[in-house]
């Protein structure tokens, strides 16, 4: 998946609301869709690798963190045009919650941040509603 955007295709996607005993995991995206906005981390999903191994997957390159993946949450299409009216980006995502099996952090790449937030002290101002909504929905289902 090396090129996103113009796809001919929607590309599947997974991300993962990761709580640990320091709050829920957060990354800063360092590339569009949504540069510089705080969400969940997750990526594509690459041939012949499932869903669940996808999300340890993208979690642990992204963040530096092992997790283990416990339910569904939901699926949202991504689905962004350009001022052409022609589809740039076109994601079909799945979010699954997941329970941090580790909790020390590192970004991916330099121009990234990650962070552990208490979900009192979320960056709402720096985070799309359905992200917020998300975390939300994942916290319900905490054991």
């Amino acid at each position: 998946m090396n090129d996103r955007r113009y796809p001919s295709f929607p590309i599947p996607g997974v991300g993962a609301v990761v709580f640990g005993t320091q709050g829920v995991l957060l990354v800063r995206r360092h590339k569009e869709p949504g540069k510089g906005l705080w969400s969940v981390p997750g990526g594509g999903v690459e041939v012949g690798e499932t869903q669940v191994d996808a999300v340890r997957r993208e979690v642990f390159e992204e963040t530096g963190v092992e997790c283990t993946v416990s339910k569904f949450l939901s699926t949202y299409d991504v689905i962004i045009p350009d001022t052409s009216n022609n589809i740039e980006y076109h994601f079909l995502l799945n979010h699954y919650l997941a329970k941090a099996e580790t909790e020390k952090i590192r970004s991916e790449v330099p121009e990234a941040e990650v962070s552990w937030f208490r979900l009192n002290a979320l960056p709402v101002e720096e985070m799309p509603p359905e992200i917020i909504e998300l975390i939300e929905n994942g916290r319900k289902h905490l054991n």
